[in-house]
């Protein structure tokens, strides 16, 4: 086909829009077809990702251009072909594709419009597919090139060999304003601070929104003092100089730094000890900048092999790890209905390592995903036993960002199982905070994926982070776990209690679960009654426990009963 005959009939500017329209976006594809002729155009990158010279071909030959998923095919041609007719045409269609020359299967959705004459009649149809096997480098919400462009920075220092500096920083308690005010209300707080730091950064290097309510730096090369006098630039602007609707908003922040010197060949590693030094900031150095190079993080500068060996572990077969479980229970009887699962790992010489050590930075590595489907497979294992005791018995797994969001995560939890042989409405899927960072729409279709097969999902450590009623409302879930942090010391602080309660109460009436973390003692027990959430989970039942423990506690509990 002779490219100016497809737009033959056209205003002059119509391709050049279109072709601007499309080259937006890295993993929205416009394609335009003539519905007399059943002629089409690819936008280019659609051309890219498909592996083809030519843009311009005939509607018959959709089957010739790539290869779409055997169970998805004749669905697929019934939709395109019901389409072009004019039906269906603003309904999303959903369905696995790759490219011919390529072996792996990228998720897409595809929704189309017609464009009509001043008689109705139907002219063009075009049509939008979204791959989800791709994710862009350009965070929605503030602007700020994201995490997958921060971790390409930094690997390009290193291969560079470039002399830098590496800085993560946090908000501090920033889920009081999601829950207060709003998703929208805080996406704009976190524009104005992207804004803000953007400012700041000019001319010393670049930043990254990372993952929630964390932001990454990478920084022209510079003395212990300027690093530290930048970190004070940051802390002073976070409390005095953001605003919303002309109303200024105080925020706290922690951080971690790295002296990117020459001495670390590997991202991960880079990754990990930003985690640790952050992670001190927080938790032992009232959020002053903690750079892991210097005295503050000399323990862990004497284990540096650890971290290495952890990853090793994790991609050989997941060796030294092991899972515990503590009990989910019913506030109305007291009963155990139910079990988290949870990761720990033991080797020696190390010994038994704390979660808190490895799991932020584990989540952001490629092995998490063989490394969850190990953790799922394990957890349905184990609650076999106990889903034949009671019929009603669930296993809650974590579920991070990065299995959700590779396209073969739907076919390797349903193949799990089908092989655990249980029941799907046994498991309940906790989505993790990053998990909330996704593409709604993707969310939502994964979501509505699991659920129709039977799967419970959660959202995990609600009210912290980037969560707020708001996201509540445009995902499909069955339960909201509120953090143990809104429990500690609840009795004497009335803003908790408020959160605690709006929470339980916006839940009852649109018919969603509760589970309230963190409940300690037998007083807290008894004090968090009041607010009449579905589940409590805590140290006053039990602590994690591997699950022959878990089993025998269980078995006392139901005796007790009879």
């Amino acid at each position: 086909m002779v490219e100016n005959c497809f737009w033959d009939g056209m205003n002059s500017y119509t391709k050049e829009l279109i072709e601007a329209i499309a080259d937006i976006s890295a993993r929205r594809y416009i394609i335009v077809c003539n519905v007399e002729t059943g002629d089409c155009w690819w936008s280019e990158k659609a051309a890219m990702y498909f592996g083809f010279d030519f843009r311009y071909f005939n509607i018959k030959d959709t089957e010739d251009l790539a290869t779409v998923h055997p169970d998805d095919i004749e669905a697929f041609k019934k939709a395109v072909s019901e389409r072009h007719m004019g039906y269906h045409e603003t309904e999303v269609l959903e369905f696995r594709a790759k490219p011919k020359r390529s072996g792996e299967y990228s998720f897409f959705s595809m929704k189309s419009r017609m464009v009509r004459d001043e008689n109705g009649t139907s002219r063009y149809m075009v049509v939008i597919v979204h791959n989800y096997g791709i994710r862009e480098e350009i965070d929605e919400v503030t602007g700020l090139h994201n995490d997958i462009s921060f971790a390409n920075r930094i690997n390009e220092l290193i291969k560079e060999g470039t002399d830098s500096v590496i800085i993560k920083i946090e908000i501090e308690k920033f889920s009081h304003i999601n829950v207060m005010y709003g998703a929208e209300y805080a996406n704009r707080l976190l524009w104005s601070v992207a804004r803000s730091l953007n400012k700041l950064v000019e001319g010393k290097g670049s930043v990254y929104r990372i993952a929630g309510i964390k932001f990454g730096f990478c920084l022209k090369p510079m003395p212990r003092d300027e690093i530290q006098s930048f970190y004070r630039a940051i802390v002073e602007m976070m409390s005095n100089n953001i605003y919303v609707d002309d109303r200024k908003i105080p925020l706290k922040i922690s951080g971690g730094g790295l002296v990117l010197d020459g001495y670390i060949k590997d991202a991960v590693a880079v990754r990990s000890r930003l985690t640790y030094a952050h992670n001190s900031s927080k938790h032992s150095h009232h959020g002053d900048l903690v750079i892991f190079n210097d005295g503050a993080c000399a323990t862990v500068k004497d284990n540096l092999d650890l971290i290495s060996t952890i990853h090793q572990c994790a991609s050989n077969g997941c060796e030294g790890f092991y899972m515990c479980y503590q009990p989910i229970v019913n506030t109305r009887t007291g009963k155990i209905k139910g079990m988290e699962a949870l990761l720990r790992w033991k080797k020696e010489p190390y010994g038994n390592i704390p979660p808190g050590a490895f799991i932020e930075w584990i989540e952001e590595d490629p092995c998490i995903f063989e490394l969850g489907n190990w953790i799922l497979e394990s957890a349905l294992n184990d609650t076999k036993a106990l889903a034949q005791m009671d019929p009603d018995f669930f296993v809650n797994v974590n579920i991070s960002a990065a299995q959700i969001e590779r396209h073969e995560f739907r076919d390797s939890v349903m193949r799990i199982i089908e092989k655990s042989e249980l029941d799907p409405r046994h498991l309940c899927m906790e989505l993790t905070e990053r998990c909330r960072e996704l593409d709604t729409e993707f969310l939502r279709n994964e979501i509505n994926f699991f659920k129709s097969k039977g799967v419970k999902l959660a959202m995990d450590d609600f009210g912290t982070g980037n969560a707020s009623l708001s996201v509540a409302l445009n995902l499909p879930i069955d339960e909201l776990k509120i953090d143990m942090s809104f429990v500690k010391d609840i009795k004497d602080k009335p803003v908790n209690q408020a959160m605690v309660q709006s929470i339980v109460e916006f839940a009852k009436k649109t018919n969603l679960e509760t589970c309230i973390e963190g409940v300690e003692d037998s007083a807290v027990n008894e004090y968090l009654g009041q607010f009449g959430a579905t589940w409590h989970q805590g140290y006053y039942y039990s602590k994690p426990v591997p699950i022959e423990d878990f089993k025998k506690m269980y078995m006392e509990m139901s005796a007790d009963d009879k």
